[in-house]
């Protein structure tokens, strides 16, 4: 029995506000690196929800295919193609693939030769069939070469020549992007490096076999050997650095409510703000953390107030619950906010909403 390939797995985290699908990348062999008819090609995506919890993954095994197949549709940029009859294929195997010349429209066979390809490579051929016959009639061959993940095929697409041997040196270097792919739709190698994360190689960007890609807030890249925290402590550290800020600042509020001219001694350069919410908007998801002796609740969302905010203040206070600003906020009338507490995600949303007044520190 023949011994299970190799396993890389790359995780996925989303720092970003909203869900995104993130795909998948081969970089192709130095053989076809320069070859501008030679096209991207990805079944393998996986959406992930902002900050969503668990682990979300492309599991690569080492093992190569080869493919052919033939459409009405000649190979080029957007084009969707997926191959008709796919193969696993090993270094220093040969694979054929034998191309029917029409009439009728039939699509292609492959198979094993005993030549070996020279060591570390892969040779794909073709058969001497009819090209220009082919396309006259609206035939199109097609060829590929990638790696079949468990979320589907990464790799790249070309045309082959008749009688044509490309004798390919796989690396495994991949590329996680976002943006506006589709499955099996040919891409081009300059806009995925433009949009992607930095290459993903082995074994320097894994540890262990895997690693971590963070697509951040700001629209950049993180890659990362090694699993992702567990969600748990991943929020946990993040809710807990909220929760010192908050109680912190509810503090501070308390002791101004005991003594009114608290604010003005804290800072002479801004004093607290009164104003009225106009409008509230909650991101999708909340995260809870747990510890011995509390559960804590941890939201975030966007507030528009009727004044410009007149400093950078940190809180905002609405019946006795603390809010924490995002950012610098001063000139303003709407910024970024979370919430840290032992109240439920439900009633912080039914108490924060159009017309409350609230009080900027």
């Amino acid at each position: 029995m023949p011994a299970k390939p190799a396993e890389y797995t790359i995780y996925l985290v989303n720092e970003s506000s909203s869900r995104q699908t993130f795909w998948c990348f081969l970089e192709p062999p130095q053989e076809l690196a320069s070859d501008t008819a030679v096209f991207a090609n990805s079944s393998a995506y996986l959406a992930v929800g902002s900050f969503q919890p668990g682990k979300h993954k492309f599991t690569i095994p080492v093992q190569y295919v080869v493919g052919a197949g033939a459409t009405t549709e000649a190979v080029g940029l957007g084009v969707k193609i997926s191959s008709i009859v796919i193969n696993d294929a090993n270094v220093t195997d040969t694979w054929e693939a034998d191309y029917a010349t029409v009439p009728p429209p039939q699509g292609p066979t492959m198979q094993k030769l005993s030549t070996p390809s020279p060591a570390n490579t892969i040779a794909i051929k073709s058969n001497g069939f009819n090209q220009a016959e082919n396309e006259a009639n609206g035939w199109f061959s097609n060829m590929s070469f990638g790696i079949q993940t468990k979320q589907g095929f990464i790799g790249m697409t070309w045309s082959p020549n008749p009688r044509k041997t490309r004798t390919l040196t796989p690396k495994l270097k991949f590329y996680v992007a976002v943006g506006s792919y589709d499955s099996n739709d040919l891409a081009n190698w300059t806009d995925i490096s433009n949009d992607s994360s930095e290459a993903i190689s082995v074994p320097s960007s894994f540890q262990l076999n895997k690693t971590t890609v963070t697509y951040t807030s700001t629209g950049g890249w993180i890659v990362t050997p090694g699993e992702p925290p567990a969600t748990s402590d991943y929020i946990g550290s993040l809710i807990q650095s909220h929760l010192f800020i908050s109680k912190a600042h509810a503090d501070l509020v308390a002791l101004a409510q005991l003594s009114p001219s608290y604010l003005t001694l804290l800072s002479s350069s801004s004093k607290p703000q009164k104003d009225t919410v106009e409008t509230v908007t909650w991101n999708a998801s909340s995260s809870y953390y747990s510890d011995a002796d509390t559960e804590l609740t941890f939201l975030a969302g966007t507030i528009t107030v009727t004044t410009a905010l007149v400093a950078a203040f940190s809180v905002f206070v609405f019946s006795g619950v603390t809010f924490n600003i995002q950012g610098d906020a001063a000139g303003l009338i709407s910024f970024n906010f979370t919430y840290t507490g032992d109240r439920s995600a439900q009633v912080v949303r039914d108490l924060l909403v159009a017309g409350a007044n609230i009080t900027l520190s």
